[in-house]
Order: C-alpha cells, then structure tokens, then sequence
C-alpha cells in the first residue's frame, strides 16, 4: 500500500473521496506555503522513512514546461541513488566525516528533501497561474467574439426596425395622397 501528505486544498479533498491513507492534511493551502513548511514536511517524511514505515518516498507536481505546457510528473526521492565507487577505488575518499558519513548523510537528506520539494511546490504553483491564465486568455477572446457577434445582432435588428419604420411612412404618406 501507499500513503500520501497531499499539499493543497484539492488534493485533500480527493485523497479524502477515495479513502486514502494520508500522512497528514497539516497542508491544505499551497500557496501559503513557505519554506519553513518544505523544512517540515521533510523532516515528518524523513522520520517515517528512517524508522521503516516507508521503503520508498516519491513526489508528484506537475511540471512547468511552458504557458501552454504543464505534465504530471513523479520524482523519485528516497532512497537516495547515489553513484556507487568503482572496484578497488572504495578507500579513495579525500573527504574525511565527522561522528561518521552515515550521520552526516542523514543530516543531509532531510534538507536535500526539503529542497526538493521547495523546487517541486514551485513548479506547480508556477504551472497553476500558466494554466490560469491561459484559460483567461481563451475566455477573453471569447468574450470578444461574443459582444461582436451581439453588435452585429443589434445593428440588423436595429436596421431592420428604422427600414420598418420608414416603410410604414412611407405606406402612411401614400395612403394619404
């Protein structure tokens, strides 16, 4: 199975339809979010991670490609891929770690996480307001189409009343003579 922390008001309310496991619902409002909150969704998820209640943690935004152009994407996070030595070059670090590289690894990631997610709220903020406008954009237009095709209505509606109203002068003026 799987379990989500779902960062804005929608998310919420669809994992909550379907009766999803959540993490927590701390996180309703995106666009309030700071980075203290990345910090801390992090730090929750890295604590759940370390402990084993997770084998594995992936994040899903969508992507800013362009204005027009924004995909669904899935980040894979943890466990953490990291490029593993070459045979024999395993005790060629220069680098020299204090207690040890696990626990500076580990003080690591929850800020590497937090990054990651900080970039990744970004993203689809910045792919919400693209997608926004775009669809303000296509409404405008067609806004504009509609009042021309409205003033094209009233000016034949309007002509054909004024060509009524001077045919019956007209017809009045000749009954008369």
């Amino acid at each position: 199975g799987y379990c989500v922390l779902p960062i804005g008001k929608k998310a919420v309310e669809y994992f909550e339809r379907h009766n999803t496991s959540i993490l927590t619902t701390s996180f309703a409002v995106a666009g309030d979010l700071s980075v203290s909150d990345c910090f801390e969704i992090s730090r929750l998820v890295c604590q759940k991670f370390l402990a084993g209640e997770f084998d594995e943690i992936r994040i899903a935004f969508t992507q800013f490609v362009s204005m027009l152009t924004q995909t669904a994407s899935i980040l894979p996070v943890l466990p953490f891929d990291a490029p593993h030595p070459k045979p024999g070059q395993e005790h060629e670090s220069l680098m020299l770690y204090e207690p040890d590289s696990a626990a500076v690894f580990d003080a690591i990631i929850p800020e590497y996480l937090a990054g990651v997610v900080y970039g990744a709220l970004c993203e689809s903020v910045a792919s919400e307001q693209g997608a926004r406008r775009t669809s303000m954009d296509a409404a405008t237009k067609n806004a504009g189409e509609m009042i021309e095709h409205l003033n094209l209505y009233y000016n034949r509606a309007r002509q054909a009343a004024i060509t009524q109203e001077i045919t019956e002068i007209v017809a009045g003026a000749d009954a008369e003579s």
